[in-house]
């Protein structure tokens, strides 16, 4: 049997969106409080992947030793998640709420880890617009987000002010 040829108009997936269309420049208010959906708990494996990856030297990371030595100076024995880690973590979680109509990510500002991390914590993440402004480009504007990352408790554990250039909504038209 040979399988039915499809164009780029008959495709199933023609009228799919490639991102949400609620996530344009013009869409976000400055004091707009946006609690992204998803969470995400980070495992041992991936905490160690990453700190050997990147050859992380901060023993607190990888040394479970030196934790056990000193529990009550190394957070109850146990080793804290390397922050990096954390940070893509929860920009991940708020990406397709914030991000994905961005053209680009312009700067991280005023970052700060609230609180420490351990393997099995669950991450959420939670966005406040604090500003907006036209850019240089007629086709985005540039909105500044303060970023949160919580723990399953509820706890904030990061805090960092982030500035994404986002396109703003296409015109009907072309116009």
């Amino acid at each position: 049997m040979t399988a039915a040829k499809t164009s780029p108009e008959t495709s199933p997936m023609a009228n799919w969106p490639l991102t949400r269309s609620d996530n344009y420049f013009e869409d976000f208010g400055v004091g707009d409080v946006i609690v992204h959906p998803r969470g995400r708990t980070i495992g041992e494996s991936e905490h160690m992947a990453l700190t050997n990856i990147v050859l992380n030297t901060a023993q607190l990371h990888f040394n479970q030793a030196m934790c056990d030595l000193d529990p009550k100076t190394y957070f109850d024995g146990r080793r804290v998640v390397f922050g990096g880690l954390v940070l893509a973590f929860v920009c991940g979680l708020a990406s397709e709420e914030t991000t994905e109509n961005a053209l680009a990510e312009l700067s991280f500002d005023e970052g700060r880890h609230r609180a420490p991390v351990f393997a099995g914590d669950t991450l959420f993440a939670e966005s406040t617009v604090l500003g907006k402004r036209d850019g240089e480009r007629a086709e985005a504007g540039l909105v500044k987000f303060r970023l949160l990352g919580k723990n399953q408790r509820g706890e904030v554990v990061l805090e960092i002010d982030r500035e994404v250039l986002v396109k703003r909504r296409p015109q009907v038209g072309g116009k």
